[in-house]
């Protein structure tokens, strides 16, 4: 029997879409014509070692994993997290590293120089969005589910040090309940909705630490609660890039907590939501833009999913905007894959088409739009696949190019595992980003577990390559 199962999972990892995507696309047209879809070729240059870490059975998932980088002027810096995967770990100190000759080699830098990769503004300001840590709420009392009588006040605000009866709740496998709150409804010193933002002001350098107003309709907070007993308040800080619209706004995507309040009906959903949210007055104030509930495909799924997570976003030369999206969550299906869905905009995000499923994959979906006018999108799990936009409106991509296989890769391990679990098959954390490079070339980033060293040990490592745009004549 384990012969079959294995058997079927690779056939099911290696039925990966590998033929062009011509996306269904929003029955509104954009007003801009739309140029024939060219030729594309996509190559990868060969990879650079940014960070070596430990060897993977030290620590299988965890430390020396997701990258994420940032070009400045005058280089590439990157940070690599070096913690445990934890909702109490998110602001937890990186290490981070810079290249000044386009991503060959890597030095260590002070983590300072996280606060030098915010986004810069029309107006000479530059702001950055940091990663923030969960805040542990274990002392606060918990009102205790049969105080919760037809009488129980959901309207009323619960007074310092007391956490009220949730609006809903989840399960993890492992044990972690999360018990979900209507944020209006935590005490004060919880219930605020801001994220923190770091601004160099234009002709400054030292950055000025801000709170910036958050305007977040049925904003839901959620509490982890372990097995142990230990309650953890998780962050709210935007997961995705911010970018420069066309509107000359800051647009930064981000999604819920595990489960959240639909904002439509108040009611209680057990997904995440991805949201879109805009700053027109240089990041003081964001204001939600878009927000997408799953389920995309109604109830045609024959398992539950996480929902919409992580994404990302592009402005497209036709003037519309493309949305890509996560739709796994192990923690919540124990799966490690599920298909990636994309949805079209044609009026700046006021409205969408409905998701539909891009790929049968699709982990930490991230876009870059190159000078020659070409977007590039990139995602995983299994494998790591980038793709090129072949029309204005990114409605048809090229072939995926693979590079990291979807195939079973536990064997390159120091110490090979005979029943090897997913992650042991896989061998990445599977969280590419890509940034560009040059007018033609972007730079992926992306982990190896099995990237051996000078001595041939295999370590978890930090890698990036180049990727090349090439347009073909017909």
């Amino acid at each position: 029997m384990r012969i079959t199962i294995r058997s079927l999972f690779s056939s099911l990892l290696l039925v990966i879409v590998c033929t062009t995507n011509a996306v269904a696309q929003d029955s509104r047209k954009s007003n801009i014509k739309e140029r024939p879809a060219p030729r594309i070729k996509l190559t990868m240059g060969e990879p650079h070692v940014i960070v070596r870490g430990i060897r993977p059975e030290e620590q299988l998932w965890g430390p020396y994993q997701f990258p994420r980088p940032y070009r400045l002027k005058d280089r590439f810096v990157v940070s690599v997290h070096v913690k445990n995967d934890d909702i109490s770990n998110y602001g937890a100190t990186a290490l981070w590293f810079e290249s000044r000759d386009k991503g060959k080699t890597w030095q260590e830098v002070d983590a300072s120089v996280a606060q030098e990769c915010g986004l810069l503004l029309p107006s000479g300001d530059r702001v950055y969005l940091p990663p923030e840590s969960g805040v542990d709420v274990s002392e606060y009392k918990q009102i205790p589910w049969n105080k919760y009588t037809p009488a129980y006040d959901f309207s009323k605000q619960a007074e310092e040090g007391i956490l009220p009866i949730p609006d809903g709740m989840t399960f993890w496998m492992g044990g972690t309940t999360i018990n979900a709150y209507n944020a209006d409804r935590l005490p004060p010193s919880l219930s605020k909705k801001e994220w923190t933002l770091f601004r160099i002001p234009a002709g400054q350098r030292k950055p000025v630490r801000e709170q910036a107003g958050v305007d977040w309709p049925y904003l839901t907070r959620v509490v982890h609660v372990s097995r142990n007993g230990k309650k953890v308040l998780k962050s709210i800080f935007p997961r995705g890039n911010p970018k420069l619209g066309p509107d000359g706004a800051i647009w930064v995507s981000v999604f819920s907590g595990e489960g959240h309040l639909n904002p439509e009906n108040g009611q209680y959903s057990p997904y995440y939501s991805a949201e879109i949210f805009r700053s027109e007055d240089n990041g003081k104030t964001f204001q939600r833009r878009s927000h997408l509930e799953y389920e995309a495909n109604g109830h045609e799924f024959p398992y539950k999913s996480g929902g919409f997570s992580d994404s990302d976003f592009e402005f497209m030369p036709d003037g519309s905007i493309v949305w890509f999206l996560r739709s796994t969550w192990y923690s919540s299906t124990g799966k490690e894959w599920d298909p990636m869905y994309m949805t079209r905009s044609t009026d700046l995000g006021r409205t969408w088409s409905k998701p539909v499923k891009f790929d049968d994959v699709g982990i930490l979906p991230r876009l870059c739009r190159l000078e020659n006018g070409v977007t590039l999108l990139c995602y995983a799990r299994p494998g790591t696949f980038v793709r090129a936009a072949l029309n204005d409106s990114g409605t048809e991509w090229t072939e995926p190019l693979v590079v990291m296989t979807p195939g079973d890769r536990s064997g390159l391990a120091n110490k090979p595992v005979a029943d090897p679990t997913f992650h042991d098959w896989d061998g990445s954390c599977n969280n590419p980003e890509i940034v560009p490079l040059d007018e033609n070339s972007a730079l992926l980033f992306y982990s190896d577990f099995y990237y051996p060293d000078e001595s041939g040990v295999k370590r978890k490592t930090i890698l990036c390559r180049k990727i090349m745009v090439e347009r073909q004549a017909d």
